[in-house]
């Protein structure tokens, strides 16, 4: 074994006879040998000059395999170990296109004893029996191998290694292990950079979001998407996803995504019963991020891993005060591994929107109270009179059809007296549900008074109206009490009755109260300005 020496390091060599001509030439490769000594202290200063100057840790690292090709004819592996599970990563492979593969180094690997020492050594694989976990390294009959530090952290290791079974003379070895240390100092400067550049982005994230968050304006939605396009250019992830758990359907629905997916893997996501991803029952579960970084392989995801073109991904879970709100899949199409700073930016980023969609529903929520009629989930009459002159304002403008269906519940004091006020409130909570049944979700229904309901109907004309004013009308015979309950009903519409908003409304009132005065049970239509 080669080991780190002063004197030139080298395997034997066969017929090393000595004399006059040898003496001389031992003192020709002397001086050329100094001559590249010096020549390699300047070219490592000038590395060192360079990588000092580079923000991006890649390419410093393959000038610096470029420059140990170029200087002594040596291939050149760079691997850096994983913060979080503390495998090595290969960044750079000078000899082999693959890169960014990870493998485990166990504790009787050569490179583990490296690592432990401190001290770099030079082997020949080929003649001894050792475990080299860089696999494809063991076919060289020359390997060095030199742990990468600094300040006393282990940060990965720097092979350099030959097909050719030469001498390796002390000051190579020294050069290799001044360019280890200067990748030491790029590697913990790059990490710090890291760091800093990953606090000012969360800052950002987050300053994003609540900006977003805290406008009243903006539908959760779209706070949402803004949050996805914000982690994807930040994290310079291949597709963010976000959806949110439906607690009665107990699945996740997408809300946002910045690529593409498939729908059966959407529709797949379950938080019950596992699926095809389960990655998001485990977030749940444990409340913590998952991370994949192998998602064909991974059983987890693998299902749809291939379809997905899935490789590696981080699914953080979005909670508030440890209630299920819904996931971030920040998903990537090739093997990557994710730094801690990572991970705990997309966990801080999914605590925000937490608290984001919890607040907003708060907020909907309060709103909505504002606005129903707490008995029967109605609108409320300021609801209704707000979008009665919205509504009528459009119609005018561009002469569109606009119909008022103005109901009162027949004999109500009368069901209120005989059976009691928590029937006549049940009544017309059946009579609110079986309302909202007949017409559509654009619609108005609104509780006008005490057993007075009014509908605005947009786009609707007079025929129309008739129409739903009908079925509604049949509606009450079919409600499920064993008495009869049965309702006064009055139409009126635009353009077909071309008056101003209050008098449109006085002529729908006017018309429930005929129907109600000329038998109940009936519909009759508003009489001013019929056209």
């Amino acid at each position: 074994m080669l080991t780190n020496t002063k004197e030139n390091l080298s395997f034997p060599t066969p017929n090393d006879n000595s004399g006059p001509v040898e003496c001389v030439a031992s003192q020709s490769e002397s001086n050329r040998q100094y001559t590249h000594q010096i020549h390699l202290l300047k070219v490592a200063n000038e590395l060192s000059d360079s990588i000092a100057e580079m923000t991006e840790l890649e390419p410093a690292l393959k000038l610096v395999a470029y420059a140990i090709k170029s200087e002594v004819g040596f291939g050149t592996c760079v691997s850096l170990i994983e913060e979080m599970e503390g495998n090595l990563q290969v960044w750079v492979d000078s000899d082999r296109k693959e890169s960014r593969y990870c493998y485990v180094l166990p504790d009787n690997a050569i490179e583990r004893t490296v690592l432990d020492t401190g001290r770099g050594i030079a082997v020949n694989p080929l003649e001894l029996p050792l475990n080299v976990s860089l696999l494809p390294l063991q076919n060289y009959p020359l390997l060095i191998i030199i742990p990468i530090n600094h300040n006393h952290k282990e940060l990965g290791i720097l092979y350099a290694f030959s097909q050719q079974q030469t001498s390796l003379p002390s000051y190579i070895f020294e050069f290799l292990e001044q360019i280890a240390r200067r990748i030491g100092i790029a590697t913990a400067n790059w990490y710090g950079l890291q760091e800093s550049r990953y606090k000012t982005k969360k800052l950002k994230v987050l300053h994003t979001i609540m900006s977003e968050a805290v406008n009243r304006d903006n539908d959760i939605n779209r706070v949402i998407q803004i949050a996805a396009e914000e982690i994807a250019q930040s994290m310079d992830v291949s597709r963010v996803i976000m959806g949110l758990l439906n607690e009665e359907r107990q699945m996740i629905e997408i809300v946002s995504a910045t690529a593409e997916y498939p729908n059966n893997w959407a529709e797949s996501l379950d938080c019950r019963f596992p699926g095809g991803d389960t990655r998001h029952m485990e977030a749940f579960f444990t409340g913590k991020p998952v991370v994949v970084r192998d998602g064909m392989r991974d059983s987890r995801c693998s299902h749809f891993a291939k379809e997905m073109g899935l490789y590696s991904s981080i699914t953080v879970p979005i909670m508030y005060k440890g209630k299920r709100i819904g996931i971030i899949y920040a998903d990537n199409s090739d093997y990557r591994t994710y730094p801690d700073m990572q991970v705990e930016f997309l966990n801080v980023v999914a605590n925000q929107l937490g608290l984001a969609v919890t607040n907003n529903r708060q907020f909907e929520h309060i709103k909505m109270l504002a606005v129903t009629d707490g008995l029967t989930g109605l609108h409320t009459r300021q609801y209704f009179n707000e979008r009665y002159m919205d509504e009528y304002r459009l119609s005018a403008r561009h002469n569109f059809s606009l119909c008022l269906i103005m109901i009162d519940v027949d004999d109500f004091k009368k069901i209120n007296d005989t059976y009691g006020h928590i029937a006549g409130d049940n009544v017309l909570v059946s009579v609110a549900r079986m309302i909202k049944k007949q017409v559509r979700i654009s619609d108005v229904v609104a509780r006008y008074g005490g057993e007075e309901i009014i509908i605005l109907l947009p786009q609707t004309g007079l025929a129309q109206g008739k129409v739903i004013a009908e079925r509604i009308r049949k509606g009450f015979h079919k409600l499920p009490y064993s008495f009869s309950i049965t309702a006064s009903i009055g139409v009126a519409a635009l353009p077909e009755q071309s008056v101003e908003p209050e008098e449109l409304l006085m002529l729908a009132d006017d018309a429930m109260y005929r129907a109600k005065n000329e038998g109940k049970d009936q519909i009759r239509i508003g009489l001013k300005k019929i056209k």
